[in-house]
């Protein structure tokens, strides 16, 4: 199992842009989503000596920071609780799972078991935390 922190706050995967070059129509990746994928690979590098074989198990709580404008009462309320606001949860986890590619696994199709937690918190951050699947896990759960 591995776990590690991307700080800052969560991030959504875009929707692809399409644009004309030249007459013709080309769709890319916008540059904060590449940036994004890019920071957690370079974040999980050092944690995968290689690719994990076989199904994964992905878990991610992602930490959204409480609105300065918010009242002192409704900042309290708020703490620790579920976010339910946009991003979605499922363009989060696969922000996270496009950037783990060729890191953590050889592609996402192996994520076979995946959750996302969106809370509120005094700072912005993703915990993130990958776990090959064995036929003794699966049995388990």
């Amino acid at each position: 199992m591995v776990e590690f922190t991307i700080p800052g706050k969560p991030f959504a995967k875009q929707r692809p842009k399409a644009a004309n070059v030249a007459g013709r129509a080309r769709v890319y990746t916008p540059a904060e989503t590449v940036s994004f994928e890019r920071k957690v690979a370079e974040i999980a590098r050092p944690d995968f000596p290689v690719p994990f074989e076989g199904p994964v198990r992905l878990r991610i709580v992602a930490i959204f920071p409480i609105p300065k404008s918010w009242t002192k009462a409704r900042k309290a309320e708020a703490l620790g609780g579920f976010h339910i606001q946009k991003p979605d949860a499922d363009n989060l986890l696969k922000a996270v799972k496009d950037g783990l590619n060729r890191i953590a696994w050889s592609d996402d199709c192996q994520v076979a078991d995946e959750r996302c937690v969106k809370r509120w918190g005094a700072r912005a951050e993703t915990f993130v935390r990958v776990e090959r699947l064995s036929d003794d896990t699966q049995a388990a759960r």
